[in-house]
């Protein structure tokens, strides 16, 4: 008998979080949960889009898949004796057509936030692991349950004090806006005012953390921890001014955009504290939880694959590429490699794992690269809408180490 939580946190950019390297953030919980899970370091969204992202998420279908026909993950689970529930906050999850299959479906409405709250308690975010905690402490097994939280997508409600301690005393006062920033940055934009921003976002991942405390101890303390699996993950980043954008105010796909966190927390300890280079993206979810429920995914229109194994294989060569779609434009990563191409043909390539957030812009000076990775790309987006995975061609030793 088994169960599984999967927590869903939206626009969580790796690049604020301690596991994956920053160190001005100061989040011990998620350093907790580091040390409890199974990492991917390199995990990458397969499109921007929530409703996109979730049918990868519950269906295993690529973003760039054409099939709508394969069961969806709740579906999956309509005939068997595990218990499902979906909370969220967030009403874009609630209203998809497959929240219809889950057992139960919790879904918080809250009052618009006008200003920041005055205690943790009171900010949205924490409304929501409230609820979640409380489900859990009379969780029936076995269960399978959903969480989604709007995070960085919802108000940006935590006290001011969250913020405000990331403010040197020569620094302005960070900006006291719930609404998160959406903004095209003008070449001669002031910095004190994007440091408020980063600031303010930064704020919203200490109250998130402490959240993921509060959900890490009751998940130890509820019956059945022994036979839980907690998956944590984020559908897509928030830019921060690393290219001009603050927010999504288009649909360039930048590293800060595409990679997520993903942890997974095995009740027996597998994989503890270790990384995988696995490329794992949203389509893997569904047959990675069916594999943990000792069920099968029948349909072979099914992209993903499980990411079990990685905890035996921290570095699987069976995944060697990964690729993401929004409207017109597209990207395709390699363990060497991003490239990122635009509607007006113009491409973006950039050396990896080195340059993590795109720094140096490589195209003109490694144009063969960057015209092997588009055949690539092409035959990526072909193969996916064909639905056979065998289809595609071995990468060159360029694409896979890089340049010598």
């Amino acid at each position: 008998m088994k169960n599984a939580i999967v927590l869903v946190v939206d626009r969580l950019g790796t690049g604020y979080l301690g596991p994956y390297g920053n160190t001005w953030i100061d989040t011990p919980n998620f350093n907790r949960l580091a040390a409890e899970s199974l990492l991917f370091e390199f995990a990458m969204a397969d499109s921007p889009h929530l409703p996109l992202l979730y049918r990868s998420y519950w269906k295993g279908l690529h973003a760039m898949s054409d099939d709508t026909a394969a069961d969806s993950l709740p579906e999956s689970l309509v005939a068997t004796e595990i218990h499902t529930a979906l909370v969220t906050d967030d009403p874009v999850v609630a209203e998809l057509e497959w929240t219809d299959a889950f057992d139960e479906r919790i879904t918080l409405s809250p009052t618009p936030a006008v200003k920041t709250a005055e205690e943790v308690g009171q900010t949205q975010m924490a409304h929501l692991f409230a609820s979640v905690v409380d489900w859990l402490a009379d969780a029936p097994e076995p269960f399978f349950l959903w969480v989604h939280s709007r995070g960085m997508a919802g108000p940006w409600d935590a006290p001011l004090d969250f913020r405000n301690q990331f403010a040197d005393e020569e620094d302005p006062a960070p900006p006291d806006m719930v609404t998160p920033p959406v903004i095209r940055l003008e070449a001669d934009c002031d910095p004190d005012d994007l440091l408020g921003l980063q600031q303010a976002y930064a704020g919203q991942v200490r109250l998130l953390d402490m959240c993921i405390g509060v959900l890490l101890d009751a998940a130890q303390a509820m019956p059945g921890r022994e036979n839980t699996l907690l998956a944590v993950t984020s559908p897509r980043g928030y830019p921060l001014g690393e290219h001009g954008r603050v927010g999504q105010c288009d649909e360039t796909l930048y590293g800060e955009l595409l990679n997520v966190p993903c942890f997974l927390r095995f009740p027996d300890g597998a994989g503890a504290a270790a990384r995988s280079q696995y490329l794992a993206q949203p389509p893997d979810v569904f047959p990675t939880l069916l594999d943990w429920l000792n069920l099968s995914a029948d349909d072979k229109s099914v992209w993903g694959a499980s990411l079990i194994p990685a905890v035996d294989d921290i570095r699987p060569s069976q995944r060697d590429r990964a690729c993401c779609v929004s409207e017109g434009h597209s990207a395709i990563r390699t363990p060497a490699w991003l490239l990122e191409r635009h509607p007006d043909s113009k491409r973006e390539l950039f050396a990896k794992p080195g340059d993590r957030w795109e720094a140096n812009e490589v195209a003109d000076r490694c144009r063969e690269t960057a015209d092997e990775l588009e055949t690539v790309l092409d035959e990526f987006q072909e193969v996916v809408r064909s639905g056979d995975s065998t289809g595609l061609t071995p990468l060159s030793r360029v694409l896979i180490e890089g340049l010598e």
